[in-house]
């Protein structure tokens, strides 16, 4: 079961990431926006766009009408001249929020058809023809007049200048297929994975602290796995795709950033086991959990009120923090809380076992787990004395603690 957890915790990390990444507008946009912010990346779309404008415009004969008769031969010159300046500045505007809010919204709108399209909501797409592009004509324009280019010439870019595809009708019956079973999976998986793991720490009676410790270490080697096969993948695809070293900056940014909401999804699941595996090493026989549980017994014993009250305050600075995009989310959060309320009721079982005697007195002051000083009575030093023998086993008394106990009773 714990195998068989681990591995579809890593593939639920993956339709979990592909799910937001595509079938979210929002999502979609914000890495659009992401993208167009690294230096590397806008330099590559600034010369696309340059390139559009000149090959939708007659560049070189404006600047020779511009020129005089005898000076015309150096409008090819001057027009690659101006090409360069109009890259430097392409690029320079492209930073400026403006255009970046113009990019953001025409990769949202992309982004709404793909999703239409795939859930079947679409008819931009049919079978006879027709794809979802990214249309850049906006932002092209607005190129063509800051390098000065007059309006009729600008007006006569042709409607499908700076538009990338994005999907064919080809794709359609794939793409609706795969949404739907993205959506499932998206679900289905890490319901899967966290269903066998609790499966597995309910069935191991006896051992549970072991099975639970296992657990945790089950969810960091997945996000661990994650990690690794995202960098191992980006360096096999940022290689296929760049076939220049002068563009592989912009092709291992956009892998990098592309892929950020896999690894926050990876890292999710590694900060997610820190909890199950402190709580699990916390549970066990070593000399500081020992301490740990002996001092917090009275407090779990009388003060719950406390604990939960601390246990809330901490759950709450999480959640306030945001480490992962889970504490942002109702649902993850609902489950971490119950988790935590699950965790400190077994803590409490645990420690009355170990410590029955731990009591907070009315000053508040604390009182540690000891037996009785005097001796007790015939019929009870059997019990007492069995009693500190499982103590002793289960690593809540010591050596000299056990020794000195045992004494007591003779």
């Amino acid at each position: 079961m714990l195998i068989a957890a681990t591995v579809l915790a890593v593939l639920g990390i993956f339709a979990v990431w592909v799910n937001r990444q595509v079938l979210d507008a929002g999502n979609w946009a914000d890495t659009s926006s992401a993208l167009l912010e690294n230096q590397a990346i806008r330099t590559q779309v600034s010369d696309f766009l340059v390139d559009q404008v000149y090959a939708n415009t007659d560049i070189n004969g404006q600047v020779a009408a511009a020129l005089p008769v005898r000076l015309r031969p150096l409008a090819g010159p001057a027009a690659s001249g101006l090409r360069d300046l109009a890259e430097r500045a392409t690029n320079v505007v492209l930073g400026r929020p403006r255009f970046q809010q113009a990019w953001k919204t025409a990769n949202r709108v992309t982004a709404q058809q793909v999703i239409d399209v795939a859930k079947g909501d679409s008819k931009a797409i049919t079978e006879s023809g027709g794809a979802v592009v990214l249309d850049l004509r906006v932002v092209l324009t607005d190129i063509a007049k800051r390098l000065g280019l007059p309006g009729k010439l600008v007006g006569k870019i042709p409607a499908g200048a700076g538009r990338v595809k994005i999907m064919s009708s080809k794709q359609v019956a794939a793409i609706q297929g795969a949404a739907t079973l993205l959506q499932v999976l998206a679900f289905l998986l890490p319901a899967l994975a966290l269903g066998l793991l609790a499966g597995a720490v309910y069935l191991s009676a006896g051992r549970r602290r072991q099975v639970l410790l296992l657990t945790g270490l089950d969810l960091v080697i997945a996000g661990l796995l994650v990690l690794i096969m995202r960098r191992v993948a980006g360096d096999r695809i940022v290689g296929s795709l760049a076939k220049t070293e002068a563009v592989r900056p912009a092709a291992e940014a956009a892998w990098s950033i592309g892929t950020r909401l896999l690894r926050d999804a990876a890292q999710a699941a590694i900060i997610g086991a820190i909890p199950v595996v402190a709580a699990a090493l916390l549970a066990g026989p070593s000399r500081w959990a020992t301490s740990s549980r002996r001092w917090a017994a009275p407090y779990l014993r009388d003060r719950p009120d406390v604990v939960y009250g601390v246990a809330g305050g901490v759950v709450l600075l999480v959640i306030a923090w945001g480490p992962i995009p889970a504490t942002r989310r109702a649902i993850p959060v609902l489950i971490m809380i119950g988790l935590v309320a699950l965790g400190i009721r077994a803590l409490r079982e645990q420690t009355a076992a170990e410590f029955p005697d731990a009591h907070v007195n009315g000053g508040g002051e604390v009182s540690a787990r000891r037996l009785a000083r005097k001796p007790p009575e015939n019929g009870a030093r059997v019990q007492q004395l069995e009693r500190l023998a499982t103590l002793h086993d289960s690593g809540a008394l010591s050596d000299d603690e056990f020794a000195a106990e045992k004494a007591n009773l003779s």
